[in-house]
């Protein structure tokens, strides 16, 4: 499909009339007390065609990235716009990455109710024990015994953990190996599994948040999935 002017007005307009009036409702009682209404709204964009703007079909609409972004701008124009699409971060970015990188199996289990919208997802790699942005300063550790990965580490701010279906955890599989960028992996793990924590939700400027709308401390007591969880090739989690 492609971006016109006639569908980038459409757009507009149905958030002017459906979703902006839902805002303050959402400022005042949080993410939960909205997610009925926009339930709705995300099935009556399924019925329009909109879903998914950035996946190619038969996912999702297939634009291309300078017509995403354009839809984008409209979007942006609510912090729960890119929800009602299915673009929301972090599960837009999980469902790139098991698109392009998962397998048959893993695209079944995970993508595609997370691209349904039966599910939500989350993705963990910073550290509270490593402050700024460099990603390679990772702890968290996947140790593979037999045909389970062993996780063991510390995460936070890892948006949307409540509530999901699963998390992709950024960890050192070859802590050792001499080039940084070759240490570590991406392992799906599901966010009931057993030793998985959520320590506490993370407060930003004084909003506690929930569900979709918060960002989650997490500890990794000795999680266990399978071997076949891994995302990609054993240490290309930077290449991914």
């Amino acid at each position: 499909m492609t971006l016109s002017s006639a569908l980038l007005q459409e757009v507009r307009a149905f958030l002017e009339a459906r979703l902006l009036p839902l805002e303050p409702l959402f400022f005042q009682a949080g993410f939960r007390a909205v997610r009925p209404a926009l339930d709705e709204l995300r099935q009556e964009v399924k019925a329009r065609g909109w879903w998914l703007p950035p996946l190619p079909r038969p996912w999702g609409m297939g634009l291309s990235l300078t017509e995403f972004a354009r839809l984008s701008e409209e979007l942006g124009r609510s912090p729960l716009g890119h929800y009602i699409f299915n673009t929301q971060a972090p599960d837009i970015g999980n469902m790139e990455i098991l698109l392009k990188h998962g397998t048959p199996e893993q695209k079944e289990r995970f993508l595609r109710p997370l691209a349904a919208g039966e599910i939500r997802s989350a993705f963990a790699m910073t550290e509270p024990e490593h402050p700024g942005s460099n990603p390679v300063w990772l702890s968290t550790r996947a140790v593979l015994e037999g045909d389970e990965w062993v996780i063991h580490g510390h995460k936070w701010y890892t948006t949307g953990f409540e509530g999901s279906g699963f998390v992709i955890v950024m960890c050192l599989t070859d802590p050792d190996h001499p080039n940084p960028y070759a240490r570590a992996s991406q392992i799906i793990v599901p966010s009931d599994a057993p030793g998985l924590v959520q320590v506490r939700k993370i407060p930003v400027m004084g909003e506690v948040g929930e569900e979709w709308a918060s960002h989650a401390e997490l500890r990794l007591e000795g999680v266990r999935v399978p071997r076949e969880n891994l995302l990609g090739e054993r240490g290309r989690g930077f290449a991914i």
